[in-house]
């Protein structure tokens, strides 16, 4: 080992032994490590949720009834009191229904009234009157069913051609439409050529842009860049615009064969209901016939009356639905559809709510947490719209039973205001709900 060697290992050795004693002696300096946990914030003492402004008042309105919007009578923000008619359907089919029913209805109570009444000659005529007056009601109840299977038959072909015309679309051309734009392209390129070489053998004469050859020049060029835009337009394919028309006119389509089965249905129906009003004249005219009435008689026309009766209230419930009123007063929401459109049954038409009371509805109260809530707890409220602001409320509700949402299974509360409910809050905000507990 050599001379220098040996001087840097004694180096390291005393550096070594000085670190040590100096590390011993300041540790003996220093108190004893104690080994008790320091006390930390417990972050489990606010519960948090986030939540939705919400009327403690409001509904979705529709109408089991399908249609036209033929009026609107609100716009949104429009104030409107209890049974204000915001909407009205197409109810021509159904005042025809209510008419109908009320005809129905006169005839089953005169059936009554002349089964009640003496027999007489006259009667007797009247009555095969009305079995040849409702035979005639039954074919043109049946002339109904086939012009009813008719439009279905149309409405059917509306949409295969619906669905065929957006499946070419979605095809894109076809492997002849290409080779033929091609085609064309090549044809226009190559009288392109042959002009452009008749107008190069005068291209030193005067006022050449006047001469045959410049205007059969300028001609092949156009056709030439045509034919090229037509290929490169038939090369990308149908445009989003018309893939998404094609596939609204398949949805209208699908909504015309809805309409036409439903118009089948009623056709066949009146068929039936023109079948019965056959055998009901028909007994008629043999009651009438026999010259007397016996009890039971009289009693079916009653049960006849009583129908047409329940009939009657049902065509007129019906003819009801097409308006769509306001359940309460308060505000016009959201409006769902527009004058003309055509609307589903059941479909969202009109949200109204009584702005007059609002509230916060939670949408993410985790499981973890609700069992250590109780009504009437204290709550800070915060706004997005208002992030400055900070607002008591209350929990005035909690949901019984668990519903799915945000992350797993949640319970929804309801919060009530306990401060004046800031002017700038509307229906719909987003709140912030920080709960404090008692651990």
């Amino acid at each position: 080992m050599s001379r220098r060697t040996l001087i840097i290992l004694g180096v390291v050795a005393l550096i070594v032994t000085g670190g040590y004693y100096g590390y011993s002696n300041y540790s003996a300096g220093q108190p004893e490590a104690t080994t008790e946990p320091v006390a930390v914030e417990d972050l489990q003492s606010v519960i948090w949720a986030s939540g939705e402004i919400v009327p403690a008042r409001w509904a979705t309105l529709s109408t089991p009834l399908g249609g036209q919007v033929v009026a609107l009578s609100v716009a949104e923000g429009d104030s409107v009191q209890a049974g204000d008619e915001l909407m009205r359907l197409d109810d021509a089919d159904l005042r025809s229904g209510a008419r109908r029913a009320e005809a129905a209805l006169s005839v089953a109570q005169a059936q009554l009234a002349q089964l009640q009444a003496t027999v007489r000659p006259l009667e007797i005529a009247v009555a095969e009157d009305n079995v040849q007056a409702a035979n005639a009601a039954v074919s043109g109840a049946q002339a109904q069913v086939t012009q009813a299977e008719a439009s279905l038959a149309g409405a059917l072909a509306g949409v295969a051609q619906a669905e065929a015309a957006r499946n070419r679309l979605l095809a894109g051309p076809s492997a002849a439409q290409k080779t033929s734009a091609l085609a064309q392209v090549k044809q226009a390129e190559s009288a392109l050529r042959l002009a452009q070489s008749e107008y190069d053998k005068i291209a030193w004469a005067n006022e050449i842009d006047l001469t045959p050859q410049a205007i059969a020049l300028e001609r092949a060029t156009l056709n030439f860049q045509v034919a090229q835009a037509a290929y490169q337009t038939l090369l990308d394919g149908a445009a989003a615009e018309d893939i998404a028309v094609a596939g609204a006119a398949l949805e209208g389509a699908n909504a015309a064969v809805a309409q036409a089965q439903a118009a089948v249905l009623s056709a066949e129906a009146g068929v039936a209901q023109a079948e019965a009003a056959v055998t009901a004249a028909e007994h008629q005219r043999d009651f009438v016939a026999e010259g007397a009435v016996r009890a039971e008689y009289i009693a079916v026309a009653q049960a006849a009356v009583q129908q047409a009766d329940v009939n009657l209230a049902v065509a007129r419930e019906a003819l009801g639905k097409a308006v769509i009123s306001a359940p309460f007063a308060g505000t016009v929401g959201l409006i769902h559809v527009r004058q003309g459109e055509q609307t589903l049954p059941g479909q969202p038409l009109i949200v109204v709510g009584d702005l007059s009371v609002l509230r916060i509805e939670t949408t993410d109260l985790r499981e973890t947490d609700v069992s250590r809530l109780r009504v009437g707890q204290t709550v800070d409220l915060t706004f997005d719209a208002l992030p400055n602001m900070l607002v008591k409320g209350h929990i005035a509700h909690i949901a019984i039973q668990a519903g799915s949402g945000q992350g797993g299974t949640n319970y929804a509360t309801r919060i009530d205001f306990d401060d004046e409910i800031p002017p700038a809050l509307r229906w719909g905000m987003t709140a912030f709900v920080n709960i404090t507990v008692e651990e």
